[in-house]
């Protein structure tokens, strides 16, 4: 009942915020829902005993079609349940400074968002998990097409198609899978007992990874995440880079790992190198953006192409450090979007050209980007040091020249953050108006997520933990059937 009202405390406070359309308590409800949720993630996590696989509410829906509604977790699992939890209450405190039109729809979208993302981690059963994966982005369609920025309709619809289109590739996937099984049944652990042929899983591997390739994105299907991100409303960039990109790192390891892993061993290379060039193509774009928040876009698209190669190189170093350098980009992208609207909001624009000499008029805000910046340039003792140099790793005991690209993406990350930082906030006081430094609510929102990235990039053995367990049990179910 606890993963039930996991799914239950949101979507029935979107349900409540849409029948009544409060318009100032909106967000304050919407907070308090949030805080709710985390605090049954935070029991789930507390009682978790690593290794675990717990399944806790199960119901026959359609037998003939396999459908169950099935809920349960694993470490994996439990970590995305954990850093959605922990990014929404900020993502709705990231309204408050809003001046959005109809704030009590704007939160119920970003709830019935919440809500679905949750049933996606806890789904044990695939058809539930695509309805899930499906339902996801109904409210994040809405939220783009009403509050979105120019050209929002036509950015929308080519969302809506790329992410259509993914989605038949998976439905089309997933029910082939289906239909191998006897007695017929998509729960997880069914189709991850499949021995299919070789042949059919070198080709069924694409129409299952389609989908997760576009979502994360990863190069070539990743032409809708720039406009996409730069045209979205502050609150709905949080919620597509900071939460539901994670949604194709987990279907990987819930679908294209355990079901084809003959396909995986073969067009590996093909995914990491493909993963490679996108993340050094993305950075290199970057530098030469001169709209702070279409730089985070490329910075994001970065950073997702390096979690996919270390994800492919199928070890142990490789896939904890993606899985930890998810919940790490989550953390990064939220606070570095959150950094992109208070300057607008004080400068009026996210133009770089237009910013410089910032720091002199707001040095708290300065230092708070400052410690923001050394966490996305992956310094030692921040959180994504950790996960980077895991991935590192795992591509080197892989391909040394691969490792080496991925080294090569850092370095060019952090040299369009460094040129972003000089730029917006250094130089001479180009500034003749008073602008306000950063307040109670800029320090109530980045003093805590830079706190998670400092003592997870100190300890980060919570979260290493929380994945070591079904990490080892998927390697050695990879091994035994490659």
């Amino acid at each position: 009942m606890v993963l039930l009202a996991l799914l239950l405390i949101p979507f029935l406070t979107a349900l409540a915020l849409m029948a009544t359309r409060p318009t100032n308590a909106a967000r304050g409800i919407a907070l308090l829902s949030t805080l709710a949720s985390l605090g049954v993630v935070l029991m789930l996590w507390y009682s978790f005993v690593p290794g675990q696989t717990i399944t806790s509410v199960q119901y026959d829906w359609v037998p003939w079609l396999g459908l169950r509604f099935v809920l349960g977790y694993d470490g994996i699992s439990l970590l995305m349940l954990l850093l959605t939890a922990v990014v929404f209450p900020f993502i709705i405190g990231a309204g408050y400074t809003q001046k959005l039109q109809h704030p009590s729809m704007v939160n119920a979208l970003l709830l019935f968002t919440q809500s679905f993302l949750f049933g996606v981690f806890l789904a044990q059963n695939g058809f539930l998990f695509y309805i899930f994966y499906e339902l996801s982005l109904v409210p994040v369609f809405f939220l783009l097409l009403y509050w979105g920025g120019e050209h929002r309709r036509a950015i929308t619809v080519r969302f809506f198609i790329y992410t259509l289109l993914g989605g038949l590739m998976l439905l089309f996937g997933l029910a082939y899978c289906v239909m191998q099984t006897a007695p017929i049944s998509s729960d997880f652990a069914v189709l991850q007992t499949l021995r299919l042929p070789a042949n059919t899983q070198i080709w069924l591997f694409w129409a299952l990874f389609l989908a997760f390739a576009i979502k994360l994105p990863i190069f070539p299907f990743h032409s809708w995440q720039p406009d996409t991100y730069t045209m979205a409303p502050l609150q709905g960039t949080m919620v597509l880079g900071g939460v539901m990109l994670k949604m194709g790192l987990y279907g990987i390891i819930k679908f294209v790992f355990p079901i084809v892993p003959i396909g995986v061993e073969y067009w590996r290379d093909t995914v990491i190198w493909l993963s490679l060039f996108g993340a050094l193509y993305a950075g290199i774009i970057a530098f030469r953006q001169q709209d702070l928040k279409r730089l985070v876009a490329y910075s994001s698209l970065s950073h997702v192409g390096l979690l996919c190669a270390g994800l492919f190189a199928a070890n142990t170093y490789g896939i904890s450090g993606s899985l930890y350098q998810a919940f790490a980009h989550a953390i990064l992208v939220v606070s570095m979007l959150y950094i992109v609207g208070a300057l607008k909001e004080r400068t009026g624009t996210s133009e770089l050209g237009a910013m410089g000499g910032l720091k002199g008029k707001l040095p708290r805000l300065a230092a708070l980007f400052f410690l923001v910046m050394v966490n996305a340039i992956a310094l030692p003792l921040t959180q994504s040091f950790v996960g980077e140099w895991l991935m590192f790793n795992g591509l080197w005991q892989l391909n040394g020249w691969m490792a080496f690209a991925a080294v090569a993406t850092i370095i060019v990350g952090a040299v369009y953050m460094l040129y972003a930082y000089q730029r917006a906030m250094l130089g001479p006081d180009r500034w003749k108006m008073d602008m306000a430094d950063a307040g109670r609510n800029d320090h109530l929102f980045l003093v805590p997520l830079i706190a998670i990235t400092l003592v997870l990039g100190f300890y980060p053995a919570p979260i290493l933990d929380l994945v070591n367990g079904p990490v080892q049990q998927m390697l050695s179910t990879l091994t035994a059937l490659y």
